[in-house]
């Protein structure tokens, strides 16, 4: 049997307790479950995705692109990633500047599609 992908809509849902502030509300649920099941998505059986990293950088993206909370979308996309990330003995060595610089040229468009942040995010990736 095979592990289910993570993470699911729950599983953010928790992370939203957990990794961010007061006040933070779903704005959107189809959205958050648009971002949830994006790492994962398959095109006549082929992963969109195929590594981790990328998986990663498509769930970051998705979540501080598309906003499914009121507050709080850059909390939780870096914690979904480093959370990814984790759960397969991987972590980034990122300070808060340097996500900070990735989370606003992400959503300035700066920086608009997975291939990309994955080059951003590779010099900091470590195994755990």
């Amino acid at each position: 049997m095979t592990k289910p992908a993570w993470p699911d809509p729950l599983d953010l849902l928790e992370l939203l307790g957990q990794a961010t502030g007061p006040g933070s509300n779903v704005r959107d649920g189809g959205i958050l479950v648009a971002a949830a099941v994006r790492p994962n998505a398959a095109i006549l059986n082929r992963l969109v995705y195929p590594t981790l990293l990328e998986k990663s950088a498509a769930l970051l993206h998705a979540i501080l692109v598309w906003r499914p909370l009121q507050l709080w979308n850059a909390g939780l996309a870096w914690a979904a990633t480093l959370g990814m990330l984790m759960r397969n003995g991987l972590d980034l060595e990122i300070s808060a500047w340097e996500q900070m610089v990735i989370t606003d040229e992400i959503t300035s468009g700066a920086l608009d599609n997975v291939t990309d942040i994955v080059a951003r995010l590779r010099p900091y990736l470590r195994t755990r």
